[in-house]
């Protein structure tokens, strides 16, 4: 017996963050090489400790709404001040990981002049990934945009697009965005979702106007909450729904992974996982989706090669050696089992119990 971990409940970074204001007027000049390292170096590092202030003040408010092009209309405004209002991107985040959620550097690059950092989050079988653009401000190192893999575009495009859809349904009635509840239903949904109440998250979605459920950020929240439910039937349609009205969307990879599991489609799940690594640019954690579809597909050889490299290349990461550990007490191969128990002993922050659980599972 392995402990294969589910797919499911994909993690989504929040759409909406909580911005600090910073002081006017300061000169943006791109960001060098050792300005990114220094910067990454802090967000995991702040990420590790559970600490938001970092991811807090990270971004200029004021300039990255102007980014997303807002306008400078009353409901223009009426959008802008109730997100700056009601959500702070570095507490958001960490109110929604768990002890054993982990936020690493997967790579640093530059892109068009400017430093990309590129993060990779992972808690539970849950996978993001935020590419971050970075800039000079003044003396400070901040966050000129993200791109979120979860929602296959930049943060601000995120906001403008939501903007302009709500705006075209507003022009159409009465109601202006300061009685629009979206802006406060989006954070319920997903404050529910990070507690594990995905049944009282789905009758907040359910309790939406049609025009408003069909927006691109509510059905991509939908997706999501619907796969931390026991109903598989309510997935799958929360999945059609979100393909039908976004057909060949660039997030649609990652979002519809568990679904392509769920359905046992292992070939689409493969394609998925490998074009998130060929847009990625290569990270060796993705051999641990690989090992999970091959091990679905009762596929021995290859779920093998894929979780020994894994291993190889991330010697620390806790779900893939406890999947080594039960391939080789599979396999009864004790001389390789007993290597790898040590190893895993040795790790006081591994949970020894599930260590525990697995080899009493597989003793004749």
């Amino acid at each position: 017996m392995k402990l294969l971990f589910s797919l499911n409940k994909a993690l989504i970074f929040p759409f909406f963050v909580s911005l600090f204001v910073l002081s006017c007027g300061q000169k943006q000049v791109p960001a060098t090489a050792a300005d990114a390292k220094n910067f990454a170096r802090q967000l995991q590092s702040s990420i590790e400790k559970r600490s938001p202030d970092f991811f807090n003040t990270a971004i200029d408010k004021k300039k990255f709404l102007k980014k997303a092009g807002l306008g400078s209309g009353k409901n223009a405004r009426s959008f802008g001040s109730g997100i700056e209002d009601r959500l702070n991107m570095g507490t958001t985040m960490i109110n929604s990981l768990s002890r054993k959620a982990t936020y690493q550097l997967v790579k640093q690059y530059e892109k068009d002049k400017k430093q990309h950092v590129l993060f990779r989050l992972y808690d539970d079988g849950s996978l993001n990934y935020h590419d971050i653009e970075l800039i000079k401000s003044g003396s400070s190192v901040k966050i000129d945009d993200i791109f979120i893999y979860t929602s296959g575009e930049y943060l601000s495009e995120t906001i403008k697009g939501l903007f302009e859809q709500m705006k075209g349904i507003m022009d159409k009635g009465s109601n202006s965005f300061e009685k629009n509840t979206v802006i406060t239903d989006l954070p319920r949904m997903r404050k529910l979702m990070n507690e594990g109440k995905y049944e009282e998250a789905v009758s907040i979605y359910e309790s939406l106007p049609p025009d408003i459920r069909k927006l691109r950020a509510v059905q991509i929240i939908h997706v999501l909450i619907s796969s931390g439910l026991d109903d598989t039937e309510k997935y799958s349609d929360a999945i059609e729904e979100y393909k039908k009205l976004y057909p060949d969307e660039p997030n649609m990879h990652l979002l519809l992974l568990d679904g392509y599991v769920l359905k046992k489609e292992y070939g689409k799940a493969m394609f998925s996982i490998n074009e998130m690594d060929r847009m990625i640019n290569k990270d060796p954690f993705l051999d641990y989706y690989r090992y999970l579809v091959y091990s679905h597909q009762q596929d021995d050889v290859n779920s093998k090669i894929c979780i020994e490299r894994l291993v190889k290349n991330m010697p620390d990461f806790e779900d893939g050696m406890l999947e080594l550990i039960g391939t080789y007490l599979e396999e009864k191969n004790k001389i390789a089992a007993d290597d790898w128990i040590k190893k895993f002993r040795l790790k006081s922050s591994f949970d020894q119990d599930r260590l525990d659980v697995l080899i009493n599972a597989n003793e004749d």
